[in-house]
């Protein structure tokens, strides 16, 4: 008897440290940003029962404001936080190699959920092409964690997501210092094979041409994306980096076209009548938000029909000097843009050179 109630307790006990492995935990977690959107949506419905026509229009046309982070940078960081449970962690009691990879799916849906979610709305996709792994040093079992999830770079049909796994430092000092002693030992040596002069051709796609960096620049640039150091101390464990693309059925939508009809762009330019310009928001829209509201909002003609018909080529249909994510996604974004891909494109040439090898 008492060894049966023992029994029952350890086997509760032993349930209760892996309910992270239960079926459907991890699809939570992953669809975790989603579920609040379709709850937000469900309740908005609820809401405007009693509403006329245009006035579920406008509450509609504010809701779907209210997501759309219009007058973002692309490269604004999403932050994602977890902790290694016992069934994620390995018989050294640190979070198991394999554990990051179900890490990334959540940090990085969540990032595309914040920042595209007009992509997401139309029925788009995001299918991963590989993901890169540097481990740094471990996360020990029952600590807590961050993935800090950048936008990296992105070509015509490529983009490179830029994923961070830290833990708070105890002592700020004392990580700043460790920070530091690491930047000096991991050096990007492998960073300095020829850059292809041609970079990446552009032609007849909504992306510029790339300009090749100086070897200099590339080495800062390197030691910049893979520093282990992070300005508030935390300590790094381990960088990543996804190759994924946009998908609207089977056709491939080019990055700067999602990031623009999602309202990320350029920040205003500095003037000398307005030396500190007021940042895009949806009280002041950057100027190609006058050309998305007529395919992508319903108060102005556009619905999502119009929205995913533009995704799968009605983009192509615009004269060059009309395609106004050029502009969007143009000066010091798209100066970032071809700095960070002259390095990170070269682990996508790494691995198809590798492909090669017998």
């Amino acid at each position: 008897m008492f060894l049966g109630q023992v029994g029952k307790w350890l086997l509760g006990l032993l349930l209760l440290l892996n309910i992270r492995a239960f079926p459907t935990v991890w699809h939570f977690r992953i669809f975790r940003p989603l579920i609040y959107i379709w709850s937000s949506h469900f309740f908005f419905k609820i809401r405007a029962i009693f509403m006329s026509k245009s006035a579920k229009e406008n509450a509609f046309e504010r809701w779907i404001d209210s997501l759309t982070p219009v007058g973002a940078s692309p490269f604004q960081s999403t932050l994602f936080r977890s902790w290694a449970s016992i069934d994620e962690s390995d018989y050294n009691f640190h979070l198991s190699n394999s554990s990051y990879a179900k890490a990334l799916d959540a940090a990085r849906f969540k990032l595309a959920c914040h920042l595209l979610p007009k992509f997401i709305i139309a029925g788009g996709v995001i299918p991963l092409a590989g993901t890169h792994f540097h481990f740094v040093r471990e996360i020990p079992i029952l600590a807590k964690y961050e993935v800090r999830v950048t936008l990296g770079a992105w070509d015509e049909k490529w983009i490179y997501i830029v994923c961070r796994f830290v833990t708070k430092s105890q002592g700020k000092n004392k990580g700043s210092s460790t920070a530091k002693k690491n930047d000096a030992e991991i050096s990007p040596s492998f960073f300095h094979a020829p850059v292809n002069s041609s970079g990446v051709s552009m032609s007849s796609t909504p992306v510029n041409s790339t300009t090749p960096v100086p070897p200099t620049d590339m080495d800062k640039l390197a030691s910049k994306l893979l520093s282990t150091g992070e300005p508030d101390g935390a300590t790094l464990h381990t960088i990543t980096i996804s190759q994924m693309c946009f998908k609207m059925g089977r056709i491939t939508v080019p990055p700067a076209v999602v990031f623009a009809a999602n309202g990320l762009c350029v920040p205003p330019v500095s003037t000398s009548d307005t030396p500190t310009p007021e940042p895009y928001s949806l009280t002041n829209p950057p100027p190609h938000w006058d050309k998305v509201k007529p395919i992508a909002s319903t108060l102005h003609g556009g619905s999502i029909k119009k929205l995913q018909a533009f995704f799968r080529g009605g983009w192509k249909e615009l004269p060059e000097d009309e395609r106004w994510w050029q502009e969007a996604m143009g000066g010091a974004v798209e100066q970032q843009r071809r700095q960070n891909l002259q390095v990170l494109d070269m682990l996508r040439k790494g691995m198809e050179g590798a492909r090669e090898m017998r």
